[in-house]
């Protein structure tokens, strides 16, 4: 029994549509038969089509030739729904309305039977109601039925034991299971496969190719689908792929930078192997035969630095492969770049040289027959060359002034014509800047006329300040703390730079800026 009649159309507010159909307003024009009907979706068919869910979505596209016209112009869907075979059972509800030809969309309200074939249909009516006729019929089923969970087997991969191996194709069959009659396809993954999905065969049953990529345990899920789209809960097969992997020793562990190491490969469980493909890093791959007994050796000299791979895959006399064996060898030059030292920065946590005090850099090589240096210390816009003496060394005296730390990029440049790449080494300074004040121009305010600028040190022992505004010419005054005064020329934005002398040491800038009016 369809239980949906009035009790559909209260539960969303509707009146049921009667009978008979308003007369259309003289000049109006009636609004478009709906189509592109569709339920929960899925678009409707000449066979049917099937929904998964008890509380469907209802939609069909609206037109008017009035819409955008007339002003104020609104259409109406009605939808009536019914079980097939019981037309008596058939009830309406109204939708809300679209000002604008699209998409319109409805619930019936209570939920409908699983298993039951339906059929609806829209039409639509106007504000000055006229009235399309109904659209096709459209038939649909419930099926909120999941299928069962489908089988898994496989004899090249049993669900018991080890087998296989790495790159050693398996098959594997999917069956429906449970009586199931309306499984269209099979959804199935495993590592490094899928999703994807594959239809059963007449008898229920399909096979499918998986090569595992890994030894150990691998997964195969698997999912039957329904006609619907419903979906079983998965079934999982688990196997352990064999570890073939052959053995890989490196006889010249201690080989040198540039040197040859020898390796031996012998086969692990898988046996018979005949060959054997070994590579290093990214290089092609070489092939070599096993004695009889399936062992063999081979030589290679890695050169790059750092990490280097030597892998080897072996092959049965029907190419059934290996997993991959692999060792690793680093190889570690000794530097060529050279290093930066300094006598005059402390180790003991005391504060390090003042910004403008003379330090010494001491310029040590990283290979044999360095005979000079490339320095610099604004990133090698304004490089200087140090000779090196008999022991590769090379010592200057480097007075840094900017900023509170020295950053010295530096290279070497060898006998035989070798350069090597810059390093970069650094320190902190202790910075000196002076304090700056002003009652008639603060720092970053506005002021006007002349006024006075008082500097007050930041270091004991300060003779006397270097100053400048903009960019014109620097000044000097003496004493420990001093005074000036300054008439501005004109107005803007003002910055004036300050160095304090502590002797033949100056400091840092403090730079401020300040408002004319």
């Amino acid at each position: 029994m369809f239980r949906l009649v009035v009790v559909a159309a209260a539960a969303v507010g509707a009146l049921l549509i009667p009978a008979g159909a308003a007369q259309a307003a003289p000049g109006n024009h009636k609004p478009a038969v709906p189509s592109s009907l569709s339920v929960t979706g899925v678009a409707c068919g000449d066979k049917g089509i099937f929904i998964g869910t008890t509380a469907p979505e209802f939609s069909a596209v609206l037109g008017d030739p009035d819409f955008g016209v007339v002003s104020g112009e609104q259409v109406t869907a009605t939808f009536a729904l019914w079980p097939v075979g019981q037309r008596d059972q058939r009830v309406e509800w109204s939708a809300t309305p679209l000002t604008s030809g699209g998409l319109v969309r409805s619930y019936p309200g209570p939920a409908l039977t699983n298993g039951v074939r339906y059929r609806f249909e829209v039409r639509a009516t106007d504000r000055a109601g006229a009235t399309s006729r109904w659209s096709p019929e459209c038939t649909f089923t419930v099926d909120t039925t999941t299928p069962h969970p489908p089988t898994v087997t496989s004899t090249d991969y049993p669900a018991t034991g080890e087998a296989g191996g790495p790159g050693i194709p398996g098959r594997f069959t999917f069956a429906i299971a449970g009586g199931d009659t309306d499984v269209v396809a099979f959804g199935w993954s495993a590592p490094g496969t899928g999703p994807r999905d594959v239809p059963p065969g007449r008898a229920g049953k399909v096979t499918v190719e998986f090569t595992p990529s890994f030894y150990g345990l691998n997964i195969v899920t698997v999912q039957a689908i329904d006609r619907t789209g419903n979906r079983s809960a998965p079934t999982t097969y688990a196997m352990t792929v064999r570890n073939t992997e052959p053995r890989l020793t490196d006889l010249s562990p201690d080989a040198g930078p540039g040197e040859p190491h020898t390796f031996t490969v012998a086969p692990g469980k898988l046996g018979g192997l005949v060959s054997y493909d070994y590579r290093l890093n990214d290089e092609p791959a070489t092939t070599i035969a096993a004695a009889a007994d399936g062992t063999a050796t081979f030589v290679v000299t890695p050169t790059a630095p750092g990490r280097n791979t030597i892998s080897v895959v072996g092959h049965t006399a029907a190419r059934t492969p290996t997993a991959e064996a692999s060792v690793v060898v680093y190889v570690v030059y000794p530097p060529t770049t050279p290093t930066v030292t300094s006598p005059d920065f402390p180790t003991d946590g005391s504060a390090p040289p003042l910004v403008g005090q003379e330090v010494t850099l001491v310029f040590h090589p990283g290979a044999p027959g360095v005979t000079e240096y490339v320095w610099s210390t604004d990133f090698g816009a304004t490089e200087q060359v140090a000779t090196a003496g008999p022991d590769g060394t090379a010592t200057v005296r480097y007075t840094p002034r900017d900023w509170p730390y020295l950053l010295v990029q530096a290279r070497s440049r060898s006998t035989d014509g070798t350069e090597s790449s810059t390093v970069e080494f650094g320190w902190d300074l202790t910075s000196h800047a002076p304090l700056v004040s002003s009652p008639q121009y603060p720092s970053s305010g506005t002021g006007s006329g002349p006024g006075e600028f008082t500097f007050a040190p930041a270091h004991e022992g300060v003779t006397g300040y270097e100053y400048s505004f903009d960019d014109n010419a620097v000044q000097t005054v003496e004493g420990e703390t001093a005074t000036i005064t300054w008439t501005p020329p004109t107005t803007g934005w003002v910055t004036l730079r300050v160095r304090e002398h502590v002797g033949t040491i100056v400091s840092d800038p403090t730079e401020y800026r300040f408002h004319v009016e």
